[in-house]
């Protein structure tokens, strides 16, 4: 199935597996400024990954979540790393010599890496930015009702809609809705 960039979702994720392929190898191979540039982008990218998704996993028993703040810089984290590590893993394989292989072959290679990294490049340059201002957006506040402390989420499109979980803090949240509505916990005074 394609989306109107003419590029195929599969394409995308079969990009994405081989860059990190290569990203490995190119982390065993490489040598100099390129490798240890990989390496420390490779290390933000992971903890992040590992921050974000353990997290979640941990706070999931607990019966929280990652609130909207928290999420957006994760997933930025995780936007900028990746793009650094693609650009660095396509310099690595473009510096690299490639022994007993025609040289034909080492440019169709080559010529194959830059066009799946450029694929998975305009299409999360695209789409990621979109992510993290859309998805990530919606408005929180703290309120007090009946002596318990709530977070207000106006997860609403075009209307409002307001869903109230446990507060637990400036970074997590509770899971479950307590209430939620098209007006405010408090009516139409909000």
């Amino acid at each position: 199935m394609s989306n109107f960039t003419g590029f195929s979702f599969p394409m995308v994720l079969i990009g994405v597996f081989m860059l990190g392929l290569l990203g490995l190898g190119c982390l065993v191979r490489c040598k100099g400024k390129i490798r240890d540039s990989l390496a420390r982008t490779a290390a933000v990218f992971l903890s992040a990954l590992a921050l974000y998704f353990g997290g979640m996993i941990l706070l999931g028993f607990f019966g929280m979540t990652w609130r909207n703040l928290a999420s957006a810089l994760f997933f930025g984290t995780l936007l900028v790393s990746g793009w650094a590590g693609v650009v660095l893993t396509v310099a690595c394989v473009l510096d690299q010599k490639w022994s007993n292989i025609p040289i034909l072959l080492e440019w169709a290679g080559k010529a194959l890496v830059c066009f799946l990294a450029a694929e998975v490049l305009l299409v999360t340059l695209w789409i990621g930015p979109f992510l993290l201002l859309f998805g990530f957006t919606d408005s929180e506040r703290t309120v007090e009702y009946q002596g318990q402390t709530l977070l207000e989420v106006d997860d609403g499109f075009l209307d409002p809609h307001y869903s109230y979980y446990a507060y637990h803090g400036p970074l997590v949240r509770g899971i479950d809705r307590i209430y939620d509505g098209p007006t405010s916990i408090y009516g139409d005074i909000g």
